[in-house]
């Protein structure tokens, strides 16, 4: 179950998640999360990097299993030659293909640089040992104004396969692999591809990174989802889409996402009323604070359970893991979980649910429960990036805003009880998050 101020891997699988990934290995019939090398001594991890992994077997409760790259692996993707050895690895996504699992992860030249590698490595197991096949985008050597080859995921049409990536810089950016091999269908891992997203020149965040593309067969749509902020308070995810894998993606408006708009809002740092009740014990000064920075997730469709999800990494809002503006990035937070949402499309567009996912049969009911009932609700517009905080509402108010939206019983992370809650969004795809009142289920 997802708990915040316990953040030793032993104790809790998703503390120090970052990047995360997820996939469902028909094998072992379990869930396998990858993520960015985070290590030290307040995760209880030793300094070693190679590409950590969690694994669960209800998408609830996680375990971390160790770490995925072989040493021959670590070596030749840490290897730049004359320059300094790559720290640590990033952003990696795994998938099952053809009977071997491919892992394709980011080593960089530097932590903000935009001189990059994705590495594709393969395995007979989940668990690895993964040995790495060959490098599929490069962008070594290469200005701020390319793409950064970092943040991979991988979206299949059929007998076809793109390489999504990017992160600042020169935007997101989809190239085509060869399915049998996994690498670059050119062979020229320098081949950049086709741009799908990049913000205008006027645009006051960073971004955007942290991409990944999900086909929905039910509306007949792929959808990019992407992260646009700092590491911080002002991060967030947001969506656009299209009837085309290369494009163009668009927003509700019709707006390109390649310098048009950064796409619809889907999360973003909020806190709903209550104190978290039941959560672990490692700072005894802790206080709940909200979350803040939702972000850099994949759409995941379960083929167990049959639904989507949204699964990012988010920090906790507590006072004591703040850290101040050092006058060229916003404020931040320094402890990070991974998070596992519902993901619900209405209308043709994607909407997350309020609440980490609890395990429990998801069966979605129409939005004309709110009536006559009081909520709790809490909305994220598109431009003001602040902590958003929840209000006490008329539920007949709030559903003669909202177009489209579902409740569903939840288990309720801020207050530790189950409770009615629902996501939607308004005519101009505003989203809304909330809760029935307390006593009210």
């Amino acid at each position: 179950m997802f708990r915040l101020n316990q953040y030793a891997v032993a104790c809790n699988g998703m503390a120090g998640a970052h990047d995360p990934s997820m996939l469902y290995d028909p094998a072992t019939k379990r869930y396998y999360s990858y993520g960015t090398d985070i290590y030290g001594p307040p995760l209880g991890l030793p300094d070693a990097i190679g590409i950590p992994i969690r694994s669960s077997a209800n998408l609830v409760d996680f375990q971390y299993e160790g770490l995925a790259l072989s040493p021959e692996a670590i070596a030749e993707g840490r290897d730049n030659g004359a320059f300094s050895p790559t720290v640590n690895f990033w952003a990696p996504y795994v998938e099952y293909v053809r009977g071997e699992y491919r892992m394709y992860y980011s080593a960089t030249r530097a932590f903000g640089s935009s001189e990059s590698r994705i590495w594709l490595a393969v395995a007979q197991n989940p668990l690895g040992p993964f040995e790495n096949r060959g490098v599929v985008a490069d962008t070594w050597g290469t200005d701020d104004t390319y793409p950064n080859a970092i943040d991979a995921h991988v979206i299949w049409t059929g007998e076809q396969c793109y390489l999504v990536y990017g992160s600042f810089f020169g935007g997101i950016y989809l190239k085509e692999l060869d399915p049998e091999t996994g690498l670059a269908k050119s062979g020229d891992a320098k081949e950049l591809g086709v741009c799908i997203s990049r913000k205008g020149p006027n645009s006051l965040l960073d971004g955007p990174e942290g991409a990944a593309i999900q086909y929905v067969p039910e509306t007949g749509c792929y959808y990019l989802f992407q992260s646009y902020g700092w590491l911080g308070e002002n991060y967030d995810i947001r969506v656009g889409r299209s009837d085309c894998v290369t494009g163009p993606y668009v927003d509700r408006q019709g707006r390109n996402l390649v310098e048009e708009t950064l796409g619809d809002k889907l999360a973003g740092s909020y806190r709903f009323q209550g104190d978290a009740p039941g959560q672990g014990q490692d700072e005894p000064d802790w206080q709940f604070g909200g979350f803040y920075g939702p972000g850099h997730g994949v759409p995941f469709y379960d083929p167990v359970g049959k639904r989507y999800f949204f699964v990012h990494h988010i920090r906790d809002g507590a006072a004591i893991h703040r850290v101040e503006s050092d006058g060229e990035h916003p404020v931040s937070y320094q402890k990070h979980y991974m998070m596992v949402r519902p993901m619900f499309f209405l209308d043709g567009w994607p909407t997350l649910g309020p609440e980490p996912y609890d395990g429990a049969a998801i069966v979605p009911r129409p939005l004309t429960e709110l009536r006559g009932r009081e909520v709790e609700v809490l909305t994220l517009p598109w431009e003001d990036n602040r902590q958003q905080t929840s209000v006490m509402d008329s539920g007949d108010a709030v559903l003669a805003r909202l177009t489209s939206g579902v409740c569903y019983d939840s288990w309720d992370f801020e207050t530790g009880k189950t409770r009615t809650v629902f996501t939607g969004f308004d005519k101009f795809g505003v989203v809304s998050w909330g809760k029935f009142r307390y006593n009210d289920t």
